[in-house]
């Protein structure tokens, strides 16, 4: 019997967003050797139409005319020796279980301060800035990384590093400089222009230029390429994703940003992610914000995710934790850029990410090439965080300086 995945499944797994006008997909896998023309005829005879295509993991994405066809179309599916899975083309909100919380938060004197006398909480590493680096253009989260430490070896010049995300505001002054290009998958026509503000937000965290200005990133000279899978409501297809998956691995990207996710996972997703890392690409991921176990895609081992850490060098609260943490990062009243020339501080694990992605990209800089490789640089360079577990921290805490000697 075929591993089609059953409709209590799929139920689970509904859009908390209105599908998008009309449109009824779902996405099929095929097995390996079946030919285009053969996925194209099945799809005729279960009474649906191309919708787009993913041959790159073997799969399609498909159209009803209705969903109540639904059924029927899943069952005869089951049936045909050359399809694998059938899966809904989930359309959601991905930052919903990502979601970015605006600061002011408590400052660390007040939450010391609110703390009993016998309590002492563990003092934050402060390292020295480079001459010549203003320290109002350093945020507390590129100082606890302890980014500038690197820039006299490497800023990240040359690696290629993805924003999956809401797209760029690449007119913003901190970001310009850096933007190398992108790709759109909800409309390949347009710019992937950063209607939202999350995805400028996590790019400035991650190469926000050097210039004695506004905000710096962990590595100040990397190339940033949107790519855009989320409307201006942080929403979107799960073949929007897997198509910008696929972008990076056909495009060659060193590093990818995910600042996204759900609770559930999927073979697809799966998929794709597979698909880009074994092209090379290092997928950072963030854990979540539900305070519980660790979302999807960081929940799938090719993943590098992160947890958040706050001022107070504790796990943030809303963060997610699990065995599947690799490594923790500043994700509290973390400041950076956003749409229109602007700077924000936000907090989540979409913000904690970013400062992985760019030290990822400080590793690839000083050779680390794949998802592996990217991984034992940082976890050779990692802290740990006292009082923490293996499951809110991962490694610890990367230190910049350990990773460029």
């Amino acid at each position: 019997m075929k591993n089609l995945i059953t409709l209590t499944m799929i139920a689970l797994l509904m859009p908390v967003c209105a599908s998008a006008a009309g449109a009824k997909r779902y996405l099929i896998a095929f097995k390996d050797g079946t030919s285009s023309a053969q996925r194209e005829a099945a799809l005729r005879s279960l009474g649906a139409t191309k919708a787009d295509d993913l041959s790159e993991i073997g799969a399609l994405v498909a159209e009803l005319p209705d969903a109540k066809m639904f059924s029927a179309f899943a069952e005869k599916a089951a049936l045909m020796p050359e399809v694998l899975e059938v899966q809904e083309d989930i359309y959601r909100n991905w930052l919903l279980d990502t979601p970015v919380f605006r600061a002011p938060f408590p400052s660390f004197e007040a939450v010391r301060a609110a703390l009993p006398a016998v309590t002492a909480p563990p003092k934050r590493p402060e390292f020295p800035l480079p001459a010549g680096v203003d320290a109002a253009e350093v945020p507390w989260g590129i100082s606890r990384v302890n980014a500038a430490s690197a820039w006299a070896v490497t800023k990240g010049e040359g690696v290629k590093v993805a924003v999956i995300d809401t797209g760029i505001d690449c007119n913003h002054p901190d970001l310009k400089a850096n933007c190398a290009g992108g790709y759109n998958a909800l409309d390949s026509k347009q710019p992937p222009m950063d209607d939202n503000e999350h995805g400028t937000h996590v790019a400035g965290t991650i190469a926000g230029v050097l210039d004695g200005k506004g905000v710096v990133g962990v590595a100040p000279k990397a190339r940033l390429y949107a790519v855009k899978v989320l409307d201006k409501d942080g929403a979107g297809g799960l073949s929007s994703i897997i198509k910008g998956l696929i972008w990076c691995g056909n495009n060659k990207m060193d590093v990818a940003n995910m600042s996204l996710g759900a609770p559930m996972g999927t073979i697809f997703m799966r998929a794709a992610l597979k698909y880009a890392t074994v092209r090379g690409v290092a997928v950072f991921a963030a854990a979540g914000n539900d305070g519980g176990s660790v979302n999807y895609p960081g929940a799938y081992p090719e993943a590098i995710t992160i947890s958040a850490l706050a001022p107070n060098e504790t796990i943030a609260k809303f963060s997610s934790r699990g065995n599947q943490v690799a490594f923790i990062a500043p994700g509290v009243d973390v400041r950076s850029s956003v749409p229109g020339g602007g700077y924000d501080s936000y907090a989540g694990t979409s913000m904690a990410t970013p400062h992985m992605a760019g030290l990822g990209a400080l590793a690839v800089a000083r050779g680390a090439r794949g998802e592996a490789a990217v991984r034992a640089a940082l976890r050779r360079a990692a802290v740990k965080v006292p009082g923490l577990s293996v499951s809110e921290q991962g490694a610890g805490v990367v230190d910049a300086a350990k990773l460029v000697r």
